[in-house]
């Protein structure tokens, strides 16, 4: 085994274990979040994609697969970043993502300009980050921000008992 191998293996046992990717309430989340975003992508293909925020990477794997495209996949997390490009390569992805390890903050996006940023619990209500995503943007270019919590408060906010998710769009 090699030590991609055996650091692969230890990511999927640890996310095996968190269990919270496959109850009840995290995939009324993830549907709510899905809905979301489909509503409000641009209609006209290709697009230019990124998501900021890696986590796991299975939004990134499926927002991939809902425009049809590689996108580019940001993160500050240099180990979430090597995971995704790991599992992407060792799961045959059809539409792997372009992996940036940095944070928009610091200009890691460049001249670079998308059609849609989605950034899923990354704190994009102000500030630095939200600024950049929205220079990253190209005109009449959408920003999809979620937030995940008890009282979080958007455009769009729903909730069962004490799960929130709570959804904004903004446009360039």
């Amino acid at each position: 085994m090699t030590p991609d191998d055996r650091e692969l293996l230890d990511f999927y046992v640890a996310r095996g274990r968190a269990g919270r990717e496959r109850s009840l309430e995290a995939m009324w989340v993830e549907h709510e979040l899905r809905s979301f975003v489909l509503a409000r992508l641009p209609a006209r293909r290709p697009l230019a994609v990124c998501n900021v925020g890696i986590g796991s990477g299975g939004w990134d794997d499926w927002l991939a697969l809902a425009v049809g495209a590689s996108i580019t996949s940001i993160d500050r997390d240099a180990r979430a970043c090597r995971m995704l490009v790991l599992r992407q390569l060792r799961e045959h992805h059809p539409l792997p993502s372009l992996v940036i390890c940095g944070d928009v903050r610091d200009g890691v996006l460049g001249r670079a300009r998308y059609d849609v940023i989605t950034a899923v619990g990354e704190h994009t209500d102000g500030g630095a980050t939200r600024r950049a995503l929205l220079d990253a943007l190209v005109p009449g270019g959408v920003l999809l921000g979620a937030e995940v919590g008890d009282g979080a408060a958007a455009d769009h906010v729903v909730a069962r008992g004490d799960v929130w998710v709570a959804c904004q769009a903004r446009t360039r």
